[in-house]
């Protein structure tokens, strides 16, 4: 039903007399509308009339010698009856919807996109010093003179917007490029070895080398200088750029107790509830929240909102309790420590491991996994003059 009918009412009715056909046309002449005619016999229809014509249509009917039987009432005077009746109902949700309107006019959420260098908290702490927080009014928020603040308290931002949508703040975050150092650029410096290696291949392009393809290195030694002799301008300084390709021998070692605490659950545990407003809790359980002995807390939250469009101050809190019972015993994971050693030899050789292989040994209660790895790899590093 549209609302538009159901704010005027709909009423079923019953016709019963001898000529109901006659008591129709009357009505058609008399404006009153009539329609989902249904002849139940000869001498019985129901339809459908409008709930103001009701009164109209029983004086037609009592000069068409007919009866009129109401069957059912849809909106009109019956949704006053409802709205009298549930008073206490309607209120309420006239003010939920109220409150939901007048807390779409503060921050209740923070989102940070854009951000690499600045963590998150980082620019939560500079924006709540700057004054705008959860529970901001966001209204009032005068976005220019945020911007300053943010880029004079975090000299890396570049550029700052912050879009509110239904409570909800994303701040797009710009970060400074940094100029890139252009040859010739930059203080004095020269390369030396990062660890002891067998040089393979040298390419200086600005500087003067200072090994050869073959020769051994130690940490630490110089390979290409950055000092340059002239006869015509003397010695003058360079910052020295280039490559130094050289195999090392790498070893790598992870060590972990063989015997340790282990927790086992013993059971799905007990869940208890808060409610937050803002920054306000509301505990709905007897006791303090901190977490019992011999019990992990496993905490959950849940925003009151739709997500990614509007968040409301309200949050659900829900804190498993699960008992654990502890043991002493072995979990030895050799494989996982392995790959782990591994996937920190990728990210620190600058180049390629030819050849690798994993030894593990126990003894006096530690359980140790060494990495041993052959690779080929850029050894140069910079160091400055002083």
């Amino acid at each position: 039903m549209r609302i538009s009918d159901r704010m005027r009412g709909v009423v079923r009715l019953e016709l019963f007399g001898a000529l109901p056909s006659a008591l129709l046309n009357a009505a058609a002449a008399g404006g009153i509308a009539l329609w989902r005619a249904e002849s139940v016999d000869e001498n019985t229809l129901r339809l459908c009339c409008w709930e103001g014509q009701l009164d109209a249509l029983r004086s037609l009917a009592e000069r068409a010698g007919c009866e009129v039987r109401v069957l059912s009432r849809r909106g009109g005077s019956g949704n006053l009856r409802f709205a009298r009746r549930r008073a206490a109902l309607l209120t309420g949700l006239l003010l939920a919807a109220l409150a939901v309107l007048a807390s779409s006019l503060f921050v209740w959420q923070i989102e940070v996109r854009g951000a690499r260098s600045l963590s998150r908290g980082e620019v939560l702490r500079a924006l709540s010093d700057c004054g705008f927080e959860v529970g901001s009014f966001w209204p009032g928020t005068d976005t220019e003179r945020l911007r300053s603040e943010m880029q004079l308290r975090c000299p890396e931002i570049a550029w700052l917007s912050v879009n509110v949508s239904g409570s909800r703040a994303v701040v797009l975050v710009a970060e400074r490029e940094e100029k890139p150092l252009l040859p010739g650029e930059g203080k004095a410096a020269e390369l030396v070895a990062a660890r002891d290696a067998l040089v393979r291949r040298v390419s200086i392009l600005e500087g003067r080398a200072e090994v050869g393809p073959g020769q051994v290195v130690t940490k630490g030694q110089t390979l290409a200088s950055g000092r340059l002799d002239s006869l015509a301008n003397g010695s003058r300084a360079v910052r020295a750029r280039g490559s130094v390709m050289a195999e090392t021998w790498r070893e790598l070692i992870a060590v972990r107790p063989a015997e340790e605490t282990l927790k086992t659950p013993r059971s799905f545990g007990i869940s208890r509830f808060a409610l937050q407003f803002g920054k306000k809790r509301v505990n709905l359980y007897f006791g303090s929240g901190k977490a019992l002995d011999g019990c992990d807390k496993i905490v959950a939250e849940y925003t009151l909102g739709v997500k990614g469009l509007f968040s409301t101050p309200l949050r659900l809190i829900r804190e498993r309790i699960v008992p654990y019972d502890t043991r002493v015993g072995t979990d030895p994971d050799p494989v996982g420590m392995a790959e782990r050693l591994a996937s920190l030899l990728t990210l620190s050789a600058e180049g390629q491991i030819l050849e690798r292989s994993v030894s593990r040994a126990e003894a006096r209660g530690l359980q140790t996994v060494t990495l041993r790895a052959h690779c080929i790899e850029n050894i140069a590093q910079t160091r400055e003059y002083d």
